[in-house]
Parts: structure tokens; C-alpha cells; sequence
């Protein structure tokens, strides 16, 4: 009976930390990722991009427009799917204006997709957020998809930019969200680009998180997952990941990228009746970045070496031919002598 109970006891030790650990990778368990995308489905004749960020938009009366974003889930931001809102999955959304005011915006849901909308002539940047929560076992989920977009018309000139450049955050009804380090220079004409190093903040309830995954996915599905400093931040270089034939090469060509994050922190807490002990923090942030500036100015000092070396060679070709004719002189003989 010894002998069966020492192997038995090892059996019930190993079972014991498989359900242990279970318990605790669950939380960290890769879930589908939800963001916000102004990129219109096919088939939506009526809308079209425009401004700086090719910011989806649908004419409505008396000319006026309104901004378009569609939720879509997946971390390929040229393969997500357009996704509808599950009506058990209980929702929050949140709309601000740069001023930081709460906006009644609208989110819809039409033909298997859901997507928001909002007008306003605000200049700066807007923040929409979608806010779900979900307990799984013993973990409260929250997910918040996150989205940043950009109103600016040059016409309206360019005060107090650096009021309404943001970032802006909102701790009191925001739980997570990703937020894009601003230059110190940065306007309201700032484009990532490829080869810039741009750098990210991971926060919950409006403080910093050391230790969470951060994972950049760029169109062509080129990504990367770093971990947040102290300060919650991580470092991301948008890479050269399309090549294109030069008559192809439009230095306003816009490619969109995905960021998101996740981490797990101990938290006991009650959630509509349900009892967690770890809390689950997933958000996204989508935006654009366009081509590498140096793509440009090579096609140009290319240009230029050509057409100096074709003027060379011509005024070459033309002193040469100059040197080498002979000038016509005449000769008369003297008969006489």
C-alpha cells in the first residue's frame, strides 16, 4: 500500500499544478482582438475618405458630413473581419471632442456590421471608445477598442495647436487605452511614416503598466509585441514592409496599422453578481503611416544624376565636335610669279 500511495501522490501533485496552471494562463489566454477601422467595406458606394487621415465619411443633409467607423475583429488589419456587436455582450460607448466634452455619438448596427457616426467642426482630435466586460471563469474581461481621429482644415488656420494635438485621456470612465507619445513639435499635419520610431503608452485607469504585451501590426501584416517599460511605454519602427514598382510610388499612399495590448492583474472584485479575482485588460488603437520620405528623395537625386550626367554628356558631344572643325581658309596662288 506504500508503494501505491507514493505513486499515486505524485499523480494527484501533477494534476494539481495542470489545473493550477490552467487557472492561471486562462486570463492570458490570446483572445480576438475588436478596433475601430475607417477603412469602408466593399460594396459602400456612397462613402468615401477624406482629410488627413483618409477619415471615412458619408454625406448627410445640406451637404454636411459625418464620420464613419466600423468595428472589426482580428489582428490583420487587411483581413479583419466587419463584425456586429452581440446583443448578451453588454456594451459601454464614449465619444469625445478635443475640447474633452462627451459627444452623443451614435453607434449602429446594419447588415452584420456595427460602426458609429458623429459630426462636429471641432478642430483636433476625437476619442471614441467601446467599452465590454465580461467575466470568464474567475476573471472580469474588459476589452475597449479605441479610437483617435484626426479633424483639420487648413483653412481654419493653425492656433493653439498644441491644445488640441492631445493626447487625451479620460481615467474617470476609461478603464485602458493605448495612447500615441506626441512630438514636441508635432501639428495638426503629423503622418507616421515608414523608419520613424514611434512610441506608446499602455494605461489603466489613467496610470502607467509596467510589464504589458504590446503588439504592432502593420497592413501587410509585419508585427511585433514588445513589453512596457516602468513608465508603460514601449518603442515601435515602422519598417519598409511594401515595395512597389517607382510608377507605382505615391508619397500620399496611406497604410494602416493595428496596435493593441493586453495584461493580467490580480484584482478581487464583483461584477454584475459574478465573482473575479484577476482582471483582464485588453485595448487597440488603429491609425495610418505612409511611405518612407527617403523613397522619394532617392527617385529625386536619381532624376537629378541623370539629367546633370545627360547635360554633361551633350556639352561634352557639342565642344568636342566644336574643337575638331576646321575653319575654311582660302588660299590664292600668284600666277604672275
Amino acid at each position: 500500500m506504500i508503494i501505491i500511495k507514493n505513486r499515486i501522490k505524485p499523480a494527484y501533485t501533477f494534476i494539481s499544478v495542470l489545473l493550477v496552471c490552467f487557472f492561471l494562463i486562462q486570463p492570458m489566454v490570446a483572445q480576438e482582438i475588436n478596433w475601430f477601422s475607417n477603412m469602408p467595406p466593399e460594396g459602400e458606394k456612397k462613402i468615401v475618405t477624406n482629410g488627413m487621415h483618409r477619415l471615412s465619411s458619408i454625406k448627410g443633409k445640406r451637404g454636411q458630413s459625418s464620420i464613419i467607423q466600423w468595428l472589426r475583429q482580428g489582428t490583420n488589419p487587411e483581413e479583419a473581419k466587419y463584425i456586429q456587436l452581440s446583443d448578451s455582450l453588454a456594451f459601454d460607448y464614449q465619444l469625445f471632442s478635443p475640447s474633452k466634452k462627451q459627444l452623443k455619438g451614435e453607434l449602429i448596427t446594419k447588415g452584420g456590421k456595427s460602426f458609429f457616426m458623429y459630426a462636429s467642426k471641432e478642430e483636433g482630435y476625437y476619442n471614441a471608445y467601446l467599452i465590454q466586460k465580461e467575466v470568464v471563469g474567475d476573471t472580469l474581461n474588459i476589452t475597449v477598442a479605441k479610437s483617435e481621429m484626426l479633424n483639420h482644415s487648413c483653412r481654419n488656420g493653425h492656433k493653439l495647436v498644441r491644445g488640441i494635438v492631445g493626447p487625451h485621456i479620460y481615467p474617470e470612465t476609461i478603464p485602458v487605452e493605448i495612447i500615441r507619445t506626441r512630438l514636441l513639435a508635432e501639428d495638426l499635419h503629423y503622418f507616421a511614416t515608414s523608419s520613424d520610431e514611434v512610441e506608446y503608452q499602455f494605461l489603466v485607469n489613467g496610470k502607467p503598466v509596467k510589464g504589458a504585451n504590446l503588439t504592432l501590426v502593420t497592413q501587410k501584416n509585419w508585427n511585433k509585441t514588445l513589453k512596457t517599460n516602468e513608465e508603460g511605454k514601449s518603442t515601435f519602427q515602422f519598417i519598409q514592409d511594401y515595395f512597389s514598382s517607382w510608377q507605382e510610388l505615391n508619397n500620399r499612399e496611406i497604410y494602416n496599422y493595428l496596435i493593441y495590448g493586453d495584461v493580467t492583474l490580480p484584482e478581487k472584485g464583483n461584477y454584475k453578481g459574478s465573482e473575479y479575482s484577476y482582471i483582464h485588460y485588453t485595448t487597440s488603437l488603429s491609425d495610418g503611416y505612409r511611405p518612407a520620405k527617403t523613397m522619394y528623395l532617392s527617385m529625386f537625386w536619381a532624376f537629378a544624376v541623370f539629367i546633370l550626367a545627360t547635360v554633361i554628356t551633350v556639352a561634352g558631344i557639342f565642344i568636342y565636335r566644336l574643337r575638331r572643325q576646321k575653319i575654311y581658309k582660302e588660299i590664292r596662288l600668284d600666277e604672275k610669279n
